[in-house]
């Protein structure tokens, strides 16, 4: 969006008492900052990784299988059992959980069983 149009929108917000703010410019100055950082956010590993966990949440399974593995729920059998689902399907839905660094993997011999590798998240998504 070019910036005389942005201008314009942005008058017309104040003028119709839509925002807390009063200044266009000081405004406009804001929002030049902010794209700075939140392009320079794309070039950040963390970012990339940030997306990872966010597209890995995005089902309503994994969260599933998020808070059954919390709750004590360890091999991928137990998951099969819970959820009704294919080996095949839990162990997609587990393997993009663990790409995003949400669960750890122990294999012991042909078994694989589960953890939560980052509780911290994992308690704030309950609480939420």
């Amino acid at each position: 969006m070019e910036t005389p149009v942005l201008e314009a929108r942005l008058k017309d917000l104040i003028d119709a008492e839509l925002v807390s703010w009063k200044s266009v410019s000081k405004r406009l100055n804001y929002l030049n900052q902010l794209k700075i950082k939140l392009t320079s956010l794309d070039e950040q590993a963390d970012f990339k990784e940030f997306g990872k966990m966010i597209k890995a949440l995005n089902h309503p399974i994994r969260i599933q299988i998020l808070l059954a593995i919390d709750k004590g729920v360890t091999c991928a059998c137990e998951l099969e059992y819970l959820t009704e689902l294919a080996q095949a399907t839990i162990s997609h839905h587990l393997s993009l959980l663990e790409d995003a660094n949400l669960i750890a993997r122990i294999k012991e011999g042909k078994r694989n069983f589960f953890s939560i590798k980052n509780q911290q998240l994992l308690d704030s998504l309950i609480t939420f």
